[in-house]
């Protein structure tokens, strides 16, 4: 399809290179593609972008979004995208995330049931499990009167946050299966990320076989918002997204929070 189709982009990512948050990246990946760049023409077709931030559960939170422009008719198609970098080149290498990026693109078709239903939920009371902040790390000067040093960023994981995240995950996995008539049984595939080992814990929790979870590639294990892309581009290399009516997704990130989204077909 040709860029100036794209409706609307909405951006997840929430690690970028330096830090970077204005302007909104949504807004310089559209200028890097070519979407309807400048003013849209009075009664046109313009792009509309914006940031959406809300950690791994982005892509999730993002798709639901989209879902409701398109289902409104207010547009034809929806791109979300998802990318994290270190927030310096030269340190890079020390971010607990994997630098990568996806895409998912969006539209509504009345013969497919597509993404069906969403829940969102937050556990404050678990917030200080995992944080994440910028911290002024000075050195010597080099010059009179200089200020010399630079921010790093500084991500802090307490023992049993990953533990306490599949916990909660399962929580509103339960809930989100009951409020539509649904049990595990009923999932065909399970897409849950969060971080290495998380698909399998969730999916022990709710009693699921591990044949219904998918497993990322380790290199993608992870890649933070751009994992649930890693995921679902998986599921249909291997077929597995395809031969499934039922599919869960489900995200986790610091919060806690937790987003379950249902695909059927």
């Amino acid at each position: 399809m040709d860029p100036h189709d794209l409706d609307l982009l909405v951006n997840v990512g929430v690690f970028r290179e330096r830090g970077l948050g204005e302007p909104a990246l949504a807004a310089l990946i559209q200028e890097d593609i070519g979407a309807n760049l400048g003013h849209p023409p009075i009664g046109g077709h313009g792009t509309f972008s914006f940031d959406l931030d809300n950690g791994a559960c982005g892509v999730l939170t993002g798709a639901h979004l989209v879902r409701g422009f398109l289902e409104s008719g207010a547009i034809r198609w929806g791109l979300v995208v998802a990318s994290d970098s270190g927030p310096d080149p030269v340190h890079a290498d020390h971010m607990p995330y994997a630098e990568s990026g996806g895409a998912l693109l969006l539209e509504w078709a009345e013969a497919t049931p597509g993404l069906v239903a969403h829940r969102a939920a937050t556990f404050p009371e678990f917030e200080g499990l995992a944080q994440s902040c910028w911290s002024w790390q000075p050195r010597a000067r080099l010059r009179a009167h200089g200020r010399e040093g630079h921010n790093t960023l500084v991500v802090t994981e307490k023992p049993g946050y990953h533990a306490r995240a599949a916990d909660c995950a399962a929580d509103v996995s339960r809930e989100f299966l009951s409020a539509h008539d649904l049990t595990t049984g009923d999932v065909d595939l399970l897409i849950a990320t969060h971080a290495p080992g998380f698909a399998d814990a969730v999916a022990d929790r709710l009693d699921l076989p591990h044949s219904r979870v998918l497993h990322v590639a380790e290199d993608m294990s992870t890649a933070h918002t751009a994992e649930p892309v890693a995921a679902i581009e998986t599921a249909m290399r291997q077929g597995r997204w395809g031969d499934a009516h039922n599919v869960l997704l489900v995200s986790a990130c610091a919060g806690i929070s937790v987003a379950v989204s249902l695909y059927r077909q």
